[in-house]
């Protein structure tokens, strides 16, 4: 059983901290899950347990523990709760079961004032979030963009997540976005052999403690409608974690990674500031070899601007990207598409590489895969041949 003790806030040197006691059948996890906002957005903090519930709650539907707590729930999100996580076992039964909710009772909530607010990392599905938001009016223009400190930017490397957050407040004032920086250790609670799955609900749960005045929320989207697959953010369950307070709805599914960069390949905002490498996380400096940063330089060099984006390393070659790896069906579609693109405009070496780099990333995903399938047989073999070995001599 995982109980949720009573939320309480706390304002301290400027800083309003929601938090609660968690308690965990194991001590592997923190005593309290917290979020942490500036004060002057006190006005958007919702003090209740929604916020705790859905971030828990990939942790309660991987160890099969039900979530207990004494107060009230908003009845659309635990019904929508019940809906995501009976559909996320069904993709991933090895890994998680369906959500057990033990609640003081459910109460449906009046929609409450406010306006848009948007996810925002600083990678290219974020930054097209804001791009698209440029021609949206009304409540569906978004009016913040929350940058959490402690997904994908550890909390030990604060000095990182300020010169980013201090880059990217400046640059989305300028078309009328608000940053808003929170802290959570919501990962902690989540395993990292679960994140994939888990990283939909830790950040829309972290987004529910803002439904105090975000009364629309957009999570970017990462992969597109032609390629979905499991994954922990998609369009087909992220809007079953909304609220009677907060709508949650999954932006730009309709576009490829090639389609948004080749959108926004002028834009100045994403030239200064895009950060794509979760390998090396830094404010500004993406590795260039890890493979996320690899298949993103291969689409700027495609789209001839790669030089413009101060935030990779300049490359030589494009051998440099014969060692990408292209494996999902979402990779393989952005990547055909750059491959056309190069070769329509006289990119044909980086068109070459690329489909050398595709080809041969059928083999190593086949072995990545098979190592994968067979990892539960050979720690079963591994654990008998240990329990059979001859002790060794004192």
């Amino acid at each position: 059983m995982i109980r949720i003790r009573e939320p309480k806030t706390q304002i301290d040197q400027g800083t309003l901290t929601l938090r609660a006691r968690i308690e965990v059948p194991s001590n592997r996890f923190p005593e309290t899950l917290w979020f942490a906002i500036p004060e002057k957005f006190a006005s958007l903090c919702s003090a209740g347990f929604e916020p705790f519930v859905t971030a828990l709650s990939s942790l309660a539907s991987s160890l099969d523990e039900e979530i207990t707590f004494d107060g009230e729930l908003c009845e659309r999100l635990a019904h929508g709760l019940d809906e995501y996580w009976t559909v996320v076992s069904g993709w991933e039964p090895d890994q998680f079961r369906p959500l057990r909710l033990c609640a003081e009772r459910t109460v449906a909530r009046g929609p409450s004032g406010g306006v848009a607010g948007a996810a925002f990392s600083g990678g290219v599905d974020s930054f097209f979030t804001q791009f698209l938001g440029l021609q949206r009016s009304g409540g569906f223009k978004p009016a913040y963009a929350i940058f959490i400190h402690g997904l994908d930017i550890p909390l030990a490397d604060r000095p990182i997540y300020e010169r980013a957050a201090d880059a990217y407040e400046a640059a989305l004032r300028n078309i009328g976005v608000e940053l808003i920086r929170v802290e959570s250790n919501v990962r902690a609670f989540v395993p990292a052999r679960n994140w994939g799955m888990g990283h939909g609900s830790a950040l829309c749960g972290t987004a529910l403690a803002l439904a105090g005045g975000i009364n629309r929320f957009f999570v970017p989207s990462s992969k597109s409608y032609a390629t979905l697959e499991p994954w922990g953010s998609d369009p087909r369950i992220d809007g079953l974690l909304s609220s009677d307070r907060m709508q949650i709805i999954h932006d730009g599914a309709r576009y490829t990674r090639f389609d948004k960069l080749r959108a926004m390949k002028d834009w100045p905002p994403l030239r200064a500031l895009l950060r794509t490498c979760y390998e090396k996380p830094d404010a500004f400096h993406n590795c260039g070899e890890c493979q996320n940063c690899r298949r993103t330089m291969m689409v700027l060099d495609a789209l001839g601007v790669l030089e413009a984006f101060p935030t990779f390393p300049r490359v030589r070659t494009p051998y440099h990207f014969i060692n990408s790896l292209w494996e999902t069906p979402h990779e393989k579609l952005f990547g055909g598409q750059a491959i056309a693109y190069a070769e329509a405009n006289g990119k044909a070496s980086t068109a070459w590489a690329t489909r050398i780099a595709m080809q041969t990333s059928r083999p190593r995903t086949g072995l990545k895969r098979a190592k994968a399938a067979s990892r539960p047989l050979r720690r079963r073999l591994a654990s008998r041949w240990t329990a059979t070995r001859p002790s060794e001599a004192k």
